[in-house]
């Protein structure tokens, strides 16, 4: 008994440090991610119903009334009568995975669209101009702040969520925010307590063109 609390404590200790080391210095940005992908669903479930809101999972999960199949997955063949899909948002997964099924209910992951944004824009704000990963169309034409945010905005955020993600001041965020607003390439909507920033047609346009 002795030993196995002890090996419990090392574990938990293990843990503990694997948090202090990896997941807390990014929890900020993290929390904010994954807090931005519910307010999104929810957003869509709420105004466009449910059928939309699993559409725009990209592929991730397929609602095909009144079939509902997870791509890659061929183990699961299972009747759902007045069930419950719990659907959960993850930032470190690729594709959809099945990770509980209970009786009529049956619970997903999948990766949050802003995951991507973590990958480390913050750790090349500060490089040189002659640095040759900024010799890019866009970051010729706005400036590499500005570049970053408009890259960043692959999926709807806030100001912190972008402050957070690319390295840059709250209040520097807002400008350039401002800055790519007023040329129409980003627009704003309110969620809630929340003001999501998102790309407009033009945006999207912009960054398939000169993104790199």
């Amino acid at each position: 008994m002795a030993l196995r609390v002890a090996g419990h404590e090392r574990f938990a200790q293990l843990m503990s440090d694997y948090w202090s080391a990896a997941i807390a210095p990014y929890w900020t940005a993290m929390r904010g991610v994954l807090e931005e992908e519910i307010l999104i669903r929810g957003r869509t479930l709420v105004t466009w119903g449910a059928d939309v809101m699993l559409q725009e999972l990209g592929g991730r999960i397929r609602w095909e009334r009144p079939e509902l199949s997870v791509p890659h997955q061929a183990d699961l063949d299972w009747p759902m009568t007045d069930g419950r899909l719990i659907i959960v948002s993850v930032l470190f997964a690729r594709g959809t995975r099945v990770f509980s099924t209970f009786h009529d209910t049956a619970a997903f992951s999948y990766q949050a669209q802003g995951a991507a944004v973590l990958s480390g824009f913050g750790r090349d704000i500060g490089k040189p101009a002659d640095d040759p990963r900024w010799r890019d169309s866009l970051t010729i034409l706005l400036g590499r702040g500005r570049a970053a945010v408009l890259r960043a905005l692959l999926s709807p955020t806030t100001t912190t969520g972008l402050a957070s993600s690319i390295g840059l001041a709250p209040s520097t965020v807002s400008q350039h925010l401002a800055v790519l607003s007023a040329a129409g390439l980003v627009r704003r909507h309110r969620v809630g307590p929340r003001v999501l920033y998102e790309l407009e047609d033009a945006g999207v346009a912009l960054l398939s063109e000169l993104g790199g």
